[in-house]
């Protein structure tokens, strides 16, 4: 666990309460717990919210890391991320004709 912590830049941290982290703690904080979870797959849904670029940095890394150990992710963002090797699908919302 405290490894994920760490990886998190959590680990000072670790004996405070969530409810006392800011959103961007927060935020990291359930990232790592998918570090702890060992899944095979990741359903992540704008994971880089409340994150600083270089907390951004450290999951693209978790995230890379995670899929070069054989694992999955579906990530939902509006950001380009570096995660490699990647299949990106684009959605766009169609008008309704009159």
């Amino acid at each position: 666990m405290y490894d994920a912590l760490e990886v998190f830049a959590l680990d000072a941290l670790a004996d405070i309460p969530a409810g006392y982290m800011s959103a961007g703690q927060k935020r990291r904080l359930g990232l790592a717990r998918l570090l702890v979870a060992h899944r095979p797959l990741w359903l992540l849904d704008e994971p880089t919210v409340s994150l600083d670029t270089g907390s951004a940095d450290i999951l693209v890394k978790a995230i890379n890391r995670h899929l070069s150990d054989g694992g999955m992710a579906i990530v939902a963002t509006h950001l380009p991320l570096a995660i490699e090797p990647a299949r990106g699908i684009s959605l766009v919302r169609k008008e309704a004709q009159a």
